[in-house]
């Protein structure tokens, strides 16, 4: 039998200790290290880069809901809905019930709700599964840190074999001043060609519409499947269009600095004002069948003062605050929304 010296024996057992304890220190660290670098991925907007970082922590900490979390997040920013939902129910239900989970799982559900509005799908398992949990709200867990993420969205409709559209003449009262259709027409032609991949037939000047009552015009399908199949095109957008403007002076109670004593003076002045009121129910039709594929109705108002505003610069401004509504039905676009993520 070999003995070692008692001093041996002891450095053996020291060293034997150390190691056990700084390996799973060393590994918790790089944790840690990881999981910093993912949020500052995440901060900077390179989700990709975070997602891939954090799934790699969830290998060796699978059950952790707060990097199942921020997975969901990057996800979400990614445009994979369904998988997000996943993986939200599932930190959920292993936090306990945390409420900056459960706000971000809302946020989800909420989005999907608005996007699945027409067919009612929404994310009933996402709710079911926040309600379970909303009697345990409590906060424990890494530092939450708020960030703001673009989520893709797709188009209203299904644009699967869409080549083209047509912009047809839409239904306007008479106007002295501006030739509303010409304006709309032009102004969505142009839209079309810019900001989605749709080739714009153009078609001038613009094809006549029936004057009909709006559910009339809407139930010809026999004209929009001619008009298509005249000009080829795959989509169809009309509809009508209400511009208006009227004078809207009066008094009004308004606040000064009064140059003498400089302090804030309430007084009733007479302030000429204009106001421009614009809706437009606007159509999506099936060219090929004369089916209505999609219908909304958008509202702007807004005040200028005087009264001898420009009409026509009025009707753009006016245009464009609706425009990205109109172009969502045929092109994805995004939309800024606030999630919460997790450093430790």
């Amino acid at each position: 039998m070999i003995r070692y010296p008692r001093s041996c024996v002891v450095l053996a057992v020291v060293a034997f200790l150390a190691t056990s304890f700084t390996l799973p220190l060393a590994g918790n660290k790089e944790q840690k290290k990881l999981l910093k670098f993912a949020a500052r991925m995440a901060k900077d907007g390179n989700w990709g880069e975070a997602r891939y970082r954090w799934q790699k922590a969830a290998a060796v900490d699978p059950e952790n809901p707060f990097i199942l979390n921020n997975i969901a997040v990057a996800l979400e920013a990614e445009g994979e809905h369904e998988e997000a939902k996943g993986y939200y129910t599932e930190a959920l239900a292993l936090s306990d019930g945390n409420d900056w989970i459960e706000d971000n799982a809302l946020r989800l559900a909420h989005l999907l709700d608005t996007l699945d509005a027409d067919a009612g799908d929404g994310a009933p398992e996402l709710e079911a599964a926040i309600r379970e949990d909303s009697s345990k709200k409590q906060r424990k867990g890494p530092d939450p840190t708020k960030v703001q993420i673009l989520v893709p969205l797709p188009p209203k409709l299904d644009v699967t074999g869409i080549e083209n559209i047509l912009v047809a003449s839409f239904l306007t009262d008479e106007s002295e001043s501006l030739d509303i259709n010409r304006e709309v027409v032009r102004f969505l032609r142009g839209e079309f060609r810019q900001e989605t991949s749709l080739d714009v037939l153009d078609i001038t000047p613009p094809p006549a519409v029936p004057e009909q009552r709006l559910e009339d015009f809407i139930a010809n399908h026999e004209f929009w499947k001619h008009l298509g199949r005249k000009h080829g095109a795959d989509i169809i957008v009309s509809g009508r269009i209400n511009f208006d403007r009227r004078d809207i002076s009066g008094f009004q109670n308004l606040d000064t600095i009064s140059n003498v004593t400089g302090q804030k003076v309430r007084s009733t002045q007479f302030v000429e004002q204009e106001e421009f009121d614009y809706v437009m129910t606007v159509l999506f039709f099936d060219g090929k069948t004369g089916e209505l594929l999609y219908r909304d109705e958008v509202r702007r108002k807004i005040k200028y003062q005087g009264l001898s505003n420009d009409t026509l610069a009025a009707f753009f401004d006016m245009s464009e605050m609706i425009a990205s509504d109109i172009l969502s039905v045929v092109s994805s676009r995004q939309r800024l929304e606030q999630r919460t993520i997790f450093e430790g």
